[in-house]
């Protein structure tokens, strides 16, 4: 996300300057595209007016308080973590303390090319900050939408819309992998909606293990919502086991029933096939 950000960045006017633990590939990328490559973060923090921390939660509050020192007065500093509890009090402080912090998520990941109907979550913004209204106003013009929130609902929300999918999905492709199946055979027998869950588990291992381990570990309401999950598994391998099958028929409904609600439903199966075509023509 950070080589996104710095990319996106550029192509909306703002010089770069990057850092990163693997130094090797910041070099290449800061020599590739002109961007200015420093040994350190805290240099970074001292040369610019903009700091963006693109790193997994678990370890944001240890690099924030090493650079916080560095930090010049007029700077604005913007974190991306995708959990928000763990660093909530660290960056309330650091507020009061007056650091000018945005606090944002992106919805996406750093294969998104178009940003058009695209999320970013801002959880904090400083008030009345020309750099980070600027900031904002920049994905605002590539028709990314602006969602505010705050540090528990935040938190969640991604509990459920997040973690929770990407749970499945690490779940799914162990399922596969204790079946001794390879992946290359079930792809070539399995239907429509087999391929398109196996596409959407294995662009998952695109992404950082770190920040997936992250986002599973250090949010504190993946729990309830991880047991809820497994709750619901066990009542459908109960019900397919009964004779007649009515409490599984009441089940399924009752899904239904919730699902229809959804405004977007009538077009679903419409749109799962042009998901699946599309993948499949690449």
């Amino acid at each position: 996300m950070g080589s996104w950000f710095a990319h996106f960045l550029a192509t909306n006017g703002y010089r770069i300057i990057i850092w990163d633990k693997n130094k090797p590939a910041a070099r290449k990328l800061a020599k590739t595209h002109g961007f200015k490559f420093v040994g350190s973060q805290t240099q970074a923090a001292e040369l610019a007016d903009i700091i963006l921390l693109a790193t997994p939660t678990h370890i944001t509050p240890a690099i924030l308080k090493k650079i916080i020192p560095n930090i010049p007065k007029r700077a604005l500093l913007v974190e991306i973590s995708s959990i928000k509890e763990p660093i909530r009090k660290l960056i309330q402080t650091l507020t009061r303390r007056g650091v000018r912090i945005l606090s944002i998520h992106p919805m996406f990941g750093p294969g998104a090319r178009s940003l058009s109907g695209k999320a970013i979550v801002v959880i904090q913004e400083p008030a009345r900050n020309l750099a980070a209204k600027n900031f904002l106003s920049a994905f605002k013009k590539h028709r990314v939408r602006i969602i505010r929130s705050n540090w528990q609902n935040h938190d969640r929300m991604m509990a459920t819309t997040l973690a929770f999918v990407h749970m499945m999905n690490f779940a799914f492709i162990n399922t596969l992998k204790q079946t001794n199946i390879s992946l290359k055979e079930a792809r070539g027998i399995g239907g429509t909606s087999f391929r398109l869950q196996l596409l959407l588990a294995e662009a998952l291992f695109h992404e950082s293990l770190p920040n997936e381990a992250s986002i599973l570990a250090d949010n504190k309401y993946c729990q309830e919502v991880f047991a809820t999950f497994v709750q619901q598994v066990d009542q459908v391998r109960n019900e397919i086991q009964r004779e007649p099958q009515r409490e599984l028929m009441d089940h399924l409904r009752t899904a239904a029933a919730y699902v229809r609600k959804d405004p977007t439903f009538h077009s679903a199966h419409v749109r799962f096939v042009t998901a699946v075509d599309a993948s499949n023509n690449m």
